[in-house]
């Protein structure tokens, strides 16, 4: 099944890059967006040889989620930032000025990080379901297991622990697409046939 070695492939070199590819010296950021896309096209790949569209969706829901609450967050922020910096120079005195900017700036970090940590919890919940649902197909369960320290670590990413344990969940994710077969067990969920009897 041409469909599922080309997803192992994509999806296995996808994850690499995506977990490592921003420490490559002055390529990393491209690389980063390579793996990123190649891993988009491998649950691409496996949502339409199994035709299970849920699985696909429900990846497609996370990215979504994930890229909105980073844009929220920025926006939010930048705009906060603004309404500080113009207390600060709007202030008579320059102690409160200065109580006020740094005041603003911490709330400005915990709005960003408090956006940014709802917005990876959710995402991290459609990934899981969709992880979830090639686990399950692929009879693949290292799927499953870094969708769900991935929500872990996103629930705990408020701590540095968070972030090791979704570094972990990344070389699961490894794993698991080179672990997919070349062909499904399973048929794919073709359309009921009406039964006539």
């Amino acid at each position: 099944m041409d469909n599922l070695r080309e997803a192992r492939t994509y999806g296995g070199v996808g994850s690499i890059l995506s977990a490592f590819g921003i420490f490559v010296p002055y390529v990393g950021i491209p690389l980063l967006i390579v793996g990123f896309v190649l891993e988009v096209l491998a649950v691409d790949k496996i949502s339409s040889v199994l035709n299970e569209k849920e699985i696909f969706k429900n990846y497609l829901i996370s990215i979504v989620v994930g890229l909105a609450g980073v844009a929220i967050a920025i926006i939010l922020g930048i705009a906060y930032l603004g309404v500080a910096i113009l207390r600060g120079f709007l202030a008579t005195e320059m102690i409160y000025s200065r109580r006020a900017f740094l005041f603003s700036i911490l709330g400005f970090l915990l709005l960003v990080l408090l956006v940014v940590w709802i917005a990876s919890i959710v995402a991290a919940i459609f990934l899981k379901k969709s992880f979830d649902s090639i686990s399950k197909k692929l009879n693949v369960s290292l799927f499953s297991t870094a969708a769900l320290l991935y929500l872990i670590g996103a629930v705990t990413s408020i701590v540095i622990v968070g972030f090791l344990i979704m570094f972990v969940a990344n070389i699961l994710k490894i794993a698991a697409y080179f672990n997919i077969p070349e062909a499904t067990t399973q048929a794919p969920s073709p359309a009921q046939p009406s039964s006539s009897s």
